[in-house]
C-alpha cells in the first residue's frame, strides 16, 4: 500500500537514511512501488507511490529554504486555488500541486487547509524551529498513524512502519479489540496498539519541541432548522453537485475504470461518467459467477456502453491474499470485507485509475431508521442507536452477549470504555435529532474506520478516486431534512428522474427495478409466487431468494475449513485472553455444522492474524 512515512528523532543523517529505509520497507517493499525520501539530521520523510502513476511528489522549498512542503494525494479544485493566488498577485512559473499549496500556506497560513477539495496528506517542515505540521483532508481519506515517544515523533500511513522503532510499546489496546469484536471496526482514534493513534480527519497536527497538538479545521455541521423547500429543488441541487463532483475528478479521458456492483452508488457514478464523455470507460465487477450483482452490473455497463470486465471471486482467494490484506489494513478490518483485494491486480493491468462508489450510502442516509423519530432518555437513546446496527446485522458480538463470550478480565476491562466510546461518537455532532447523530457518526466513525479499508487494499495496485467525498457534495448532504435521508429517498428519486432507463435495471439489494415498469411487475409477481412456494415447503421449486456475490458462510466450511480451524483452534488463539476458549471452539464447530457465525469467525481471524504478524 502506498503512503508516507517520517520521524523526528535525534538521528544523524546517515543513521536516518537507514531508519527511513527500514520504515519504507515495512510499509511496502514490492517492485511496483517507487520510494522517494528526504533526510537531514533529526528529521526524515519518505513517500511510497505506485510506479505506474508517474506523478511522484518531491519536497519543495520557499525562497529562504527554511520551509519544506510535501504533498501526497490529489487536488480536485486546482483551478480555484490558482485563481486564489492570482487574486493576491501571485503568478506561478511552475504550476505544480506542491507550488500551489506552498504559496497558499505562505499567504493564508494554516487556514489554507479549508480551501482544499482534495484527498491528501500535506507535510510542512519548518527547519528553523524543527517543527512539523501535518494536514489531512476533511474525510481523512489517506489514514495517517502516529506515535510519540517522549520528545520523539513518528508517523506513517501504516502502523507496521512505526513498529520499526523498537521503543514503541506493543501493548494492545483492549478497548480497540473489544470494539472490533462488537462493531466490526474501532472507534475514535484508537488503534490495536495503545501507544499508536489515528490522526483525526480534517485536522492540523503540529509537533514542536517535543509537544504534540492537534486541532480541527473542519467540522461536519448538519442543518438543525430546515427551510420549507420542494423536493424538486433538493433534487436539482443534488444533481448539480453530483455532476460537479464527477467533473472535478473525471475529465473524459480514456482508460479510466469504475468498480461497478449491482447497487445504486456505483451505478449513479456510471451514468454520470457516461454523460460526460464517450471515451472508452472500463467497468469492473467481481463476484460468484451468476450473482445478482454480476448480472445487474453487466446490464448497466451495457446500457452505458462501457468495456466491461468480470472477475470471478474465488472461494479460496483468502488462502493466497488474506494475510496480506490484513497486513495492509493493520488489522482494522474484518477479513470477509476485504474481497476488493482479490482481483485488484488484474484490474490495475487494465487501468491504474479506478473510481469507487465509496461513501454514497452513508452520506445519503443508509443508517437512518424510522425509530429515530422519537424522544428517548439518554440511556435508551444509545440503545436505539445500537438497534440500527442490529437491523443491518452488523453487530458481531452483541453487547448483551459480552459477559458470556468474553473472558472475565477482558469484559471487566472494556465494557465501560467501549460503550463510552460509542456514546462519545454518537453525541459528538452536538445535534439533537437522531438522524443527524447517526449521519455524523457514520461520517466520522464507520466510514473512516471501516469502509475506508476496501479503498486501502485497492490502493495497493491502483489510484482510487472517490467522487462522493467531494466537499461540495458532502456539504450539501448535511443540509438534507431527515425524511429525505430515510431509505435514501432523495438519492433514489434523483436517480429515477434523471436516469429512468438505468433505474429499470434491478438493484441487487431488492432484486427489483427502482421504477414501476413491466419488468418490475413481473419480478414482484415472481417474488410473490416464491413466497407461497416456500410456505408450502417447495423450496427447490421456489429457487433462491437471491444470488449473493460472496459466500464466506459456505467457504469457511469447505475450501477454507482447514485454514480457519488451524488459526482459530490453535493454542495461541485460544489463550489470547479475549474470548473464552470454549466459546471459540463452540463457534467454530457450530459453524461447520451449519450455523452461521461468518462475521464472528471473520473478526476472530483478522484479530488473530494481526497478532501473529505484529505481536508474537
Amino acid at each position: 500500500m502506498p503512503g508516507v512515512i517520517g520521524y523526528l528523532k535525534p538521528l544523524k543523517r546517515d543513521e536516518g537514511l537507514h531508519f527511513i529505509d527500514a520504515m519504507a520497507n515495512a510499509l511496502e517493499n514490492e517492485s511496483h512501488f517507487y520510494t522517494k525520501t528526504y533526510v537531514e539530521d533529526g528529521f526524515g520523510y519518505g513517500a511510497i507511490e505506485l510506479v505506474e502513476l508517474n506523478d511522484h511528489h518531491s519536497i519543495v522549498w520557499n525562497d529562504k529554504n527554511n520551509i519544506g512542503f510535501i504533498f501526497y494525494g490529489e487536488i480536485y479544485n486546482r483551478l480555484d486555488l490558482v485563481k486564489k493566488l492570482e487574486d493576491k498577485n501571485i503568478f506561478l512559473e511552475k504550476v505544480t500541486d506542491e507550488n500551489i499549496l506552498l504559496n497558499l500556506y505562505l499567504v493564508y497560513g494554516e487556514q489554507f487547509a479549508s480551501l482544499l477539495n482534495a484527498a491528501c496528506l500535506i507535510l510542512i517542515w519548518h527547519v528553523d524551529t524543527k517543527t512539523i505540521k501535518i494536514i489531512n483532508d476533511r474525510m481523512g481519506l489517506h489514514p495517517l498513524y502516529y506515535a510519540q515517544i517522549g520528545k520523539q515523533f513518528l508517523f506513517s500511513s501504516g502502523i507496521r512502519a512505526l513498529l520499526v522503532d523498537h521503543n514503541i510499546s506493543r501493548s494492545v489496546d483492549l478497548t480497540a479489540i473489544s470494539e472490533i469484536f462488537t462493531f466490526d471496526h474501532i472507534l475514535g482514534q484508537r488503534t490495536m496498539l495503545s501507544n499508536i493513534k489515528l490522526m483525526p480527519q480534517g485536522s492540523i497536527l503540529t509537533f514542536s519541541n517535543g509537544e504534540l497538538t492537534i486541532k480541527p479545521y473542519h467540522f461536519f455541521q448538519l442543518t438543525q432548522q430546515h427551510p420549507l423547500r420542494s423536493v424538486d429543488s433538493y433534487i436539482e441541487e443534488y444533481m448539480m453537485h453530483m455532476k460537479k463532483a464527477i467533473q472535478r475528478q473525471y475529465h473524459g479521458e480514456s482508460g479510466i475504470g469504475l468498480m461497478l456492483s449491482g447497487g445504486l452508488d456505483s451505478r449513479f457514478i456510471l451514468a454520470l461518467m457516461a454523460d460526460i464523455s464517450k471515451q472508452p470507460l472500463h467497468t469492473f465487477s467481481w463476484s460468484i459467477p451468476g450473482s445478482d450483482d454480476a448480472r445487474f452490473a453487466k446490464e448497466a455497463a451495457k446500457k452505458a456502453g462501457t468495456i466491461h470486465h468480470f472477475f470471478e471471486l474465488p472461494s479460496d482467494w483468502i488462502l493466497e491474499k488474506g494475510e496480506k490484506a490484513i497486513r495492509l489494513t493493520d488489522g482494522n478490518a474484518n477479513i470477509i470485507n476485504l474481497h476488493a483485494f482479490a482481483n485488484i491486480e488484474q484490474e490495475s493491468q487494465i487501468t491504474n485509475t479506478i473510481f469507487k462508489g465509496f461513501l454514497g450510502d452513508a452520506m445519503m442516509g443508509f443508517g437512518v431508521r424510522p425509530r429515530f423519530w422519537a424522544d428517548y432518555d439518554e440511556h435508551t437513546l444509545m440503545e436505539v442507536h445500537l438497534e440500527a446496527y442490529r437491523d443491518y446485522r452488523v453487530l458481531t458480538f452483541d453487547t448483551p452477549d459480552h459477559a458470556s463470550v468474553f473472558t472475565d478480565s477482558f469484559y471487566e476491562n472494556t465494557r465501560e470504555s467501549l460503550l463510552n466510546d460509542f456514546k462519545t461518537g454518537m453525541l459528538a455532532s452536538k445535534a439533537k435529532q437522531m438522524t443527524d447523530q447517526r449521519i455524523y457518526f457514520d461520517l466520522t466513525q464507520r466510514v473512516p474506520r471501516m469502509t475506508i479499508n476496501g479503498v486501502e487494499v485497492s490502493r495497493h495496485r491502483a489510484q482510487i478516486r472517490l467522487p462522493f467525498a467531494d466537499n461540495d457534495l458532502l456539504d450539501f448532504s448535511l443540509t438534507l431534512p431527515p425524511w429525505l435521508r430515510l431509505s435514501r429517498t432523495l438519492m433514489n428519486q434523483a436517480f429515477i428522474r434523471y436516469y429512468p432507463e438505468y433505474a429499470k435495471i434491478p438493484i441487487a439489494q431488492t432484486g427489483l427495478p427502482m421504477i414501476s415498469c413491466a419488468r418490475e411487475l413481473m419480478l414482484r409477481n415472481w417474488q410473490f409466487i416464491q413466497w407461497h412456494l416456500r410456505n408450502k415447503g417447495l423450496h427447490r421449486l421456489a429457487g433462491p431468494k437471491n444470488r449473493p456475490y460472496k459466500d464466506y458462510t459456505n467457504w469457511f466450511r469447505t475450501n477454507l475449513r482447514t485454514w480457519v480451524e488451524n488459526i482459530l483452534l490453535n493454542e495461541r488463539h485460544l489463550n489470547r485472553g479475549y474470548l473464552k476458549p470454549q466459546v471459540i471452539k463452540n463457534l467454530v464447530s457450530e459453524h461447520m455444522a451449519g450455523a452461521n457465525h461468518t462475521s464472528k469467525l471473520g473478526a476472530m481471524l483478522s484479530v488473530e492474524i494481526w497478532h501473529q504478524q505484529n505481536i508474537d
